[in-house]
């Protein structure tokens, strides 16, 4: 995966968790209840050389480590973590490595300060190489101070510049495009996302079963009305915007 798609995966998958705040609290309140296993688990994920940061490299470890004498006890509290971590993503639809790994980072903190616990405090974007924009090359002409011959009239030098400005633009939206992740609505469908995927409302009852369940805000309901046809677009481009579903994530052989 290149950076720019990783860049606008978890800018997307940011907007989708900011929503499971708001839509499905019972669901950080489950992840809550895993922090006695993490604290089981967290001194042995700490040992120097397993390099734990993240959901895919927590698996690494695990196959890594495994049969390495003195290790028995380290990989049976790593893998009761893991499985336990995987078994809440299974039950709120949530088995990807970006939310499973946002999970990680926010039970490390919860873990050391319960009072902020089922309060997501974390999102930790991926490591990528930004670029540059592009530089702006404007065509080579001379000051007509010396009566330069090459020169010719203004309108041709405006013509140029006009051509190599164009030109600059068009390498600029290019990569924008790569790296953009459109935001305009995107709250509104990630709420629509959650509301359906994450707690399995059907598409055409999202807005009246959050009034009755009283997600409301200044007045407003958080799942607005749409037609399904609309929201079951916005949740499909969502999903390959997301990557979801992932390939099947399953717990490391013993």
């Amino acid at each position: 995966m290149g950076d720019a798609e990783a860049w606008r995966r978890w800018n997307a998958w940011r907007y989708v968790l900011h929503a499971l705040e708001e839509i499905a609290p019972e669901a950080l309140e489950d992840l809550a209840r895993l922090v006695p296993v993490y604290r089981e688990a967290a001194p042995h994920m700490d040992r120097p050389g397993w390099y734990i940061h993240d959901w895919e490299s927590l698996g690494t470890a695990l196959e890594v480590q495994t049969g390495v004498p003195g290790y028995e006890e380290s990989l049976a509290k790593v893998r009761d973590f893991r499985e336990a971590l995987l078994a809440w993503g299974r039950r709120w639809n949530l088995a990807h490595p970006e939310p499973l790994g946002w999970g990680m980072e926010n039970l490390r903190v919860w873990a050391k300060v319960p009072e902020v616990a089922r309060k997501p405090v974390v999102y930790t974007g991926p490591l990528v190489n930004i670029p540059p924009f592009p530089p702006f090359r404007p065509p080579e002409f001379s000051p007509p101070i010396y009566g330069s011959k090459k020169l010719g009239s203004w309108s041709e030098v405006e013509k140029e510049l006009r051509q190599a400005f164009e030109s600059w633009l068009c390498e600029c939206r290019a990569q924008y495009e790569e790296w953009a992740l459109h935001k305009r609505e995107l709250l509104k469908h990630a709420r629509w996302w959650v509301a359906h995927r994450v707690k399995r409302w059907p598409i055409r009852t999202l807005h009246q079963q959050a009034r009755e369940e009283g997600l409301v805000k200044g007045g407003s309901v958080l799942i607005e009305k749409g037609s399904p046809s609309t929201i079951s677009e916005a949740i499909n481009r969502l999903d390959r915007e997301l990557n979801y579903p992932a390939q099947e994530l399953s717990p490391p052989a013993p």
